[in-house]
């Protein structure tokens, strides 16, 4: 199995990357790497003096979890389908067994959210006639999964803490069945406009979950008059806290550290050789050991012996980024299992020494050349390193086939946006018979290379340009 990459635009001004890496169960340890190369242009003035690494990391976030186990929306009717048997089961449990209802119940829901995600997805690209078809088969998967969870809740003890959070998770699958609901509406009512029995079946299902809980009194309801801020932050809140089984914690702490105090030590090592060459020097010549000139070379030699000292650890630790990483990052499973360890690195890169395979993919053309005035790119690098430990993962919901750990991160780029022109400049045109004025967006061009591989898997090389202008991003383009 490869690592599966997926990169898009998060918002205004931010950039998502999402990475799994398959877990080999029969392994001790699966290794990965995953670096990514970014190429701005040199008027964005990103260098090692405007665009610290600190700034870098600060700019950046990052969530890792389990691989949401994969179930297609038509299997979860199915009775014998483990993700409701084991939720049923949990249920008839009660009470004694409130842990594990709770991790099914979390279970449950985000399974369910990745099958209305991924069968959603899979119509809007089956682009063939079967796209009605499967899209009133996926409106009544939808309908009937919900109504089988739904129907759970009589089992419940009244006033209980299960029932309360059977409540919650009930609104969070309404919220979110109608969320892919209307991304499909929007995508329908493009590409068919005229059908009415597409857009009626999407209004009715749509309608009916907002009747269900305005009648069971949740909160995420939208507003026809209102700003449906609390929409929003219901959605979020639910989604953060019965999504959460799936997410690992993290122990991040420096990496490199022995490293760093060799390259001290060394420094400090060739310094004294310096001052300890400057005295045998001064004994060889046969002078005095206390006079005047003696205490004038003596203060000259330490003057330089600090300054070799300082200017060498400077050198040393611009160089430690090769060789070793930035931080160390543990990843334990809910039960504080280790599962695996994660290394990550940032640092600045002289574009003539980028690997041949990264310079070949960035493919940089006479334009961009042109447009830098024939100087070579400020290049960022960010490395990551992963192992994982295959025994300690084949237990972890085993029911489930967890096959993999998701790593998704978002850096914003306002830093890179600072030293732009205005985003809309006027140009003209002449028509024949008159000259015109018109907009023109000024754009700025940022390449991206990624490079993923591992021991068990190919290596991938794939390249990205994001678009940019003072406003934020504008478009991010695959290659």
């Amino acid at each position: 199995m490869n690592i599966e990459l997926n990169v898009k635009q998060h918002d205004r001004f931010q950039l998502e990357f999402k990475m799994v890496y398959p877990i080999h169960h029969e392994h001790k340890t699966s290794e990965y790497n995953a670096d990514v190369f970014f190429f701005l242009p040199r008027n964005l003035s990103v260098n090692p003096y405007t665009f610290t690494s600190m700034e870098f990391y600060n700019d950046f976030s990052e969530y890792i979890r389990f691989k949401t186990p994969i179930f297609p929306l038509s299997a979860l009717v199915e009775p014998d389908n483990p993700a409701i048997t084991k939720l049923k089961n949990a249920i008839l449990g009660l009470p004694g067994a409130e842990k594990e209802f709770n991790q099914c119940l979390k279970m449950f829901c985000s399974i369910v959210k990745s099958s209305l995600r991924d069968c959603s997805a899979e119509i809007k690209k089956n682009d063939t006639a079967d796209q009605k078809k499967l899209l009133m088969e996926y409106l009544e998967n939808a309908q009937n999964v919900l109504k089988i969870f739904r129907s759970f809740k009589k089992e419940l003890a009244r006033e209980s803490a299960e029932l309360e959070l059977f409540g919650l998770a009930d609104e969070f699958l309404s919220v979110t069945s109608n969320r892919y609901a209307y991304s499909l509406w929007k995508y329908f009512k493009n590409k068919f406009p005229d059908d009415e029995e597409i857009k009626n079946a999407l209004v009715k299902t749509t309608f009916n979950e907002i009747q269900h809980r305005k009648i069971n009194k949740y909160r995420a309801v939208p507003d026809p008059d209102g700003d449906n801020s609390e929409l929003l932050y219901r959605e979020s809140a639910l989604k953060k806290s019965l999504a959460n089984i799936l997410f690992l914690n993290v122990e991040t702490r420096r990496d490199g550290i022995m490293l760093e105090n060799i390259f001290m030590a060394l420094a400090a090592a060739v310094a004294m050789i310096f001052v300890t060459g400057i005295a045998f020097a001064w004994q060889g010549f046969s002078l005095e050991d206390f006079s005047v000139s003696f205490f004038i070379v003596w203060v000259i030699a330490y003057m330089f012996k600090d300054r070799i000292k300082s200017q060498l650890q400077l050198y040393f630790l611009s160089k430690r980024s090769h060789y070793s990483y930035d931080f160390r990052q543990k990843i334990f499973d809910g039960y504080g299992n280790e599962v695996g360890i994660f290394r990550e690195g940032f640092r600045h890169c002289d574009g003539k020494d980028i690997d041949k395979k990264i310079a070949k993919v960035r493919n940089r053309t006479i334009v961009s050349k042109m447009e830098n005035g024939s100087l070579e790119e400020n290049v960022l690098v960010y490395r990551k390193k992963i192992e994982l430990k295959g025994n300690a993962c084949k237990n972890i919901f085993h029911e489930f086939n967890v096959e993999g750990v998701v790593n998704i991160y978002r850096l914003n780029v306002r830093h890179w946006l600072n030293k732009m022109d205005n985003p809309i400049r006027q140009i003209c045109c002449s028509d024949g018979q008159n000259i015109n004025p018109l907009a023109a967006h000024r754009d700025y061009h940022v390449n991206i290379v990624v490079r993923i591989g591992g021991k068990d898997c190919r290596e991938q090389y794939i390249r990205y340009r994001l678009v940019l202008c003072r406003n934020g991003i504008r478009r991010l383009e695959k290659f």
